[in-house]
């Protein structure tokens, strides 16, 4: 009766733990809605992985979406989701990005804000968006980031264009957080002014080089010597 009983309370855990990642996190947003069963199939594509609950590392401005298994996304669109912790600027491929006061996936919150904590990312002005990067004519998509700070977090969601529903999602697990492409490259105007305070150092440097030889040889010769010896006799 006991095990009867076990197996009862077992079995509906067993249920809810085995089924699929297609029940539906995500939110209306935008022009989109989201159906009963949103499976999360969407891929970012990193350098590396995190350790957190978002888990891919983005270490590129530069980086890929895809889709896992056999699905079918013809005559479809990709859209980003976009987290910022300190405000939302930027582009991807060239779009800007539309902004949400919430971010339209159920449980990403948590899962971002922790990923921030855990990276030592502090979030004092978070914001959100999306950008419509357009169809999907293979996969990987390649996403190239303009402008965007350091710490924001991607997903991605496939849309159909004709109804306007998500289609597929992407778990937490596999958003990226970007981590690099901060650095500025010197405009040719920077390189110039560069080179020549360089040159400026090194010709200071050599007229010193020179002025102090030149004082260490006049010491070496004979009138130095000659004045030397007469400042001596005369004190004598």
């Amino acid at each position: 009766m006991r095990a009867l009983k076990m197996l009862a309370l077992m079995l509906p855990l067993t249920l809810i733990a085995s089924l699929p990642a297609t029940a539906s996190s995500c939110q209306d947003f935008g022009s989109y809605t989201c159906p009963n069963s949103t499976p999360d199939n969407v891929r970012v594509l990193g350098t590396g992985t995190t350790g957190q609950s978002v888990g891919i590392l983005l270490g590129s401005n530069t980086f890929n979406v895809s889709l896992t298994g056999n699905k079918s996304f013809a005559g479809d669109e990709l859209v980003i989701l976009a987290a910022a912790p300190n405000g939302l600027t930027g582009t991807v491929n060239g779009v800007s990005f539309t902004s949400l006061a919430s971010f339209p996936q159920n449980g990403a919150i948590g899962a971002i804000e922790s990923t921030w904590t855990g990276l030592g990312i502090a979030f004092n002005s978070e914001q959100f968006g999306y950008a419509n990067v357009g169809a999907i004519g293979s996969l990987p998509f390649s996403i190239t980031a303009s402008g965007v700070g350091v710490g924001t977090i991607f997903y991605g969601e496939i849309v159909n264009p004709t109804t306007g529903q998500v289609v597929y999602i992407t778990p937490n697990s596999e958003a990226g957080v970007l981590d690099g492409g901060s650095s500025v490259t010197p405009e040719p105007a920077s390189l110039t002014l560069l080179g020549t305070g360089l040159a400026g150092l090194a010709g200071l440097i050599r007229r010193k080089v020179a002025k102090s030889y030149t004082t260490i040889t006049s010491l070496s010769t004979p009138e130095f010597r000659l004045r030397v010896f007469s400042f001596w006799d005369k004190r004598a």
